[in-house]
């Protein structure tokens, strides 16, 4: 009796430890999908609107059709629309499809040991954009708009071409230097080998830059002195010979305001000049259709579940596919 009794409390001892909850087993656990709220919808014409979510329909699918989450609820939602300005002219509407990797936790509060829940929010989620690079201080299908102060954007480093894409690099986000810093790693998808922007010259670089600083006397004439400095400096560089001058143009971020000098590419804390490239589009289609896409994998390191799911959906998300989409 006393062997029975004995084995009857190891048997319940196992079975209670086996249902606790640890992160080995919620990392295992089969994921599910999870449709979120639906994001803006703004400046986008209803025959535009049922194109462009039958093209993230499309995207959902080829997704869902070669990954199953483990360990997370993936959420998922779209956004689609544009806010313009006057004198801007638009090419090609923006519009996403977002997945953000939801944790299963083990719910320590509860008395419940196997109890877990669904985590609350995430930095890792993985986005496919149309017709707009939102790393690139948001290069849409657009003119840049009026008003915009620069009259250019930023690019850190020149895209190379993999896996018959371009890979625009990638760049520490959040959490720099810890265990679980988040990385992004963006991928651009084009007609062919074109690009939808084009590196400013040197000269159009310095042309604006002396505009600012001429603007700049007439606004603060006290300190023209000063700004002068600069001003005659971006003269003396125009007087360069144009085979110098055609050159992309290769800035500091800090000397931006007040220019100095170009820098060689892969100068630490430089940038391209681009601006958009309105000639790489096909003019004739309508505003829904996808002419460029921008996969950015968003990721906190340190995880397994966050890992896991991570290289999952790199294999579901077909370049391939989504290049043949370009166009239609």
């Amino acid at each position: 009796m006393k062997y029975i009794l004995s084995t009857f409390l190891t048997l319940m001892i196992i079975t209670a430890f086996a249902q606790d909850c640890t992160k080995e087993s919620l990392r295992k656990k089969p994921g599910t999908w999870k449709e979120g709220p639906q994001g803006s919808i703004h400046d986008v014409t209803a025959a535009d609107l049922i194109k462009e979510k039958a093209v993230m329909a499309t995207i959902h699918k080829m997704i869902t059709t070669n990954y199953t989450p483990t360990g997370c609820q993936v959420g998922y939602s779209s956004g689609y629309g544009k806010y313009s300005v006057a004198g801007q002219n638009w090419v090609a509407d923006p519009y996403n499809y977002t997945m953000y990797i939801l944790r299963y936790l083990c719910d320590g509060s509860s008395t419940d040991k196997s109890k877990y829940y669904v985590d609350h929010s995430t930095s890792t989620n993985v986005s496919i954009t149309a017709n707009v690079v939102f790393s690139l201080n948001n290069l849409y299908a657009a003119t840049i708009a009026p008003d915009e102060v620069r009259s250019y954007l930023k690019l850190k480093q020149k895209p190379e071409k993999k896996e018959g894409v371009w890979y625009m690099g990638e760049e520490v986000v959040g959490d720099y230097g810890t265990p679980g810093e988040i990385k992004e790693y963006r991928w651009l998808i084009t007609y062919n080998d074109t690009l939808p922007f084009y590196y400013v010259s040197r000269k159009e670089y310095l042309l604006i830059q002396k505009k600012r600083l001429e603007k700049s006397i007439q606004e603060v004439p006290s300190e023209k002195e000063y700004t002068n400095k600069y001003l005659n400096n971006v003269n003396e560089y125009l007087k360069r010979p144009e085979t110098e001058l055609s050159l992309p143009a290769i800035c500091m971020w800090n000397e931006e305001e007040r220019f100095e000098k170009f820098v060689d590419e892969g100068t630490r804390g430089s940038f391209f000049a681009v601006k958009p490239n309105l000639d790489y589009y096909h003019k004739k289609l309508p505003k829904s259709s996808p002419q460029f896409f921008t996969v950015v994998y968003k990721i906190a390191k340190g995880d397994a579940v966050f890992a896991d799911n991570y290289e999952a959906i790199k294999k579901a998300v077909d370049f391939t596919k989504l290049k043949n989409m370009l166009g239609k």
